[in-house]
């Protein structure tokens, strides 16, 4: 495990650290992010990795039983087993558990889609995603991400920061669009983080969904932004300040609800 006292490359330099895991582990990053299975060429190109580098850790995960190859296409995607992963971190992770009854409470008081996500890197990550009407089924699933900026817990978490941190973070973050009405100009995510802090909340309309507007609240330990719960609804039925008016209320107490628990 990475030591959070030293920087990468005094990690990378510590005798400690196997490149090749490292390495690994990036190819499965790479494929759980991809939008479908990737050949060993298109991920030398998103790794930075040789292909004969990529043929041999591919061989090993193959053989491990995380990733397995299309025999006609040559691409690679993740198997069934990466979900023992996931249910390994729900299943003991104190904070998930503990925040899990007032998300249930939360969908079923508001009907709508709701989820916890947290921080991981430049994105957000949702650890749950309860469905409450019938939506898209890629929506419905934990272990999701988001870039931070498109998201309305990420802007949450980003609206915590000082100007700065923010720019900073502006300044190297990939801001490629996932829709049409996203935000990709520094000026413009940098005024709705603004207003988030200035709100209290964040309300996201279509920037990483068509069609679904997005409500969230951020979730505080002490003086520190952990996390943010959200809801989401299509916005054919509920127009943003409909969602406002109707959710934020019950957003806010679960989300005070969640960052007071002892986990």
């Amino acid at each position: 495990m990475q030591d959070d006292t030293q920087s990468p490359q005094e990690t990378r330099e510590d005798p400690r650290y196997l490149t090749s895991v490292e390495r690994g582990l990036r190819v499965l990053e790479e494929l759980a992010s991809a939008s479908g299975p990737l050949t060993l060429t298109e991920l030398s190109r998103t790794t930075g990795l040789t292909v004969p580098t990529l043929q041999r850790l591919t061989a090993t995960l193959i053989e491990a039983g995380y990733l397995e190859k299309e025999p006609e296409t040559k691409r690679y995607s993740p198997t069934v087993r990466t979900v023992d992963l996931l249910y390994s971190y729900l299943s003991r992770n104190e904070f998930a558990k503990a925040a899990w009854p007032h998300l249930v409470r939360l969908r079923e008081d508001l009907k709508l889609d709701v989820s916890l996500s947290v921080p991981l890197g430049n994105s957000m990550i949702y650890v749950h995603r309860l469905p409450g009407y019938r939506g898209n089924f890629e929506n419905t699933l934990p272990g999701k991400r988001l870039p931070m900026h498109l998201s309305a817990s990420g802007r949450c978490y980003l609206a915590s920061k000082n100007d700065q941190e923010i720019h900073d973070f502006l300044a190297t973050a990939d801001l490629s669009q996932i829709t049409t009405k996203s935000f990709c100009e520094p000026d413009a995510i940098f005024s709705a983080i603004i207003s988030c802090r200035a709100n209290g909340y964040c309300l996201i309309d279509q920037e990483n969904s068509i069609g679904l507007v997005t409500l969230a609240y951020p979730v505080a330990r002490g003086k520190a932004t952990v996390a943010g719960v959200s809801v989401h609804a299509p916005i054919a039925a509920t127009p943003p300040e409909v969602l406002v008016e109707r959710a934020l209320p019950s957003l806010v107490a679960v989300a005070l609800a969640i960052g007071s628990t002892r986990a």
